[in-house]
């Protein structure tokens, strides 16, 4: 039998974060995109829809992730207190589908640790 180890990540290290209305955050994303079609997801978690962008993965990424750092270069967030599995933009019918991460951990620290971000501003 195999050994199967899991190794979560233990921190999150978030380098620039942006609130947006949802309005524009749908509008920002979907911004260029051919008429009808589908772009890539928002993730959802504890009330908040985020947008993320990684770092390239190379090799100082990789041993960070190993060492149980993961970090997210950018996160686009706005509040959306009720799940929804897509959003649309009118303008374009261009559907954003939306993933339901409230049991992953990354994702759900993130989302209350950007809120606490908020009522700082």
């Amino acid at each position: 039998m195999v050994k199967v180890t899991f190794k979560p990540y233990e921190e999150l290290i978030v380098h620039e974060h942006q609130r947006f209305s949802l309005d524009d955050m749908v509008r920002l994303r979907c911004t260029g995109m051919q008429v009808g079609s589908i772009a890539p997801n928002f993730q959802w978690s504890e009330g908040l829809v985020m947008w993320r962008e990684t770092f390239p993965q190379n090799e100082m990424i990789t041993k960070e992730n190993l060492d149980g750092r993961v970090h997210w270069l950018w996160v686009g967030y706005s509040e959306m207190l009720e799940y929804k599995p897509s959003l649309s933009y009118k303008e374009t019918s261009v559907i954003i589908p939306v993933i339901d991460l409230s049991n992953n951990p990354v994702y759900s620290g993130a989302a209350k640790w950007l809120k606490e971000q908020q009522k700082g501003q």
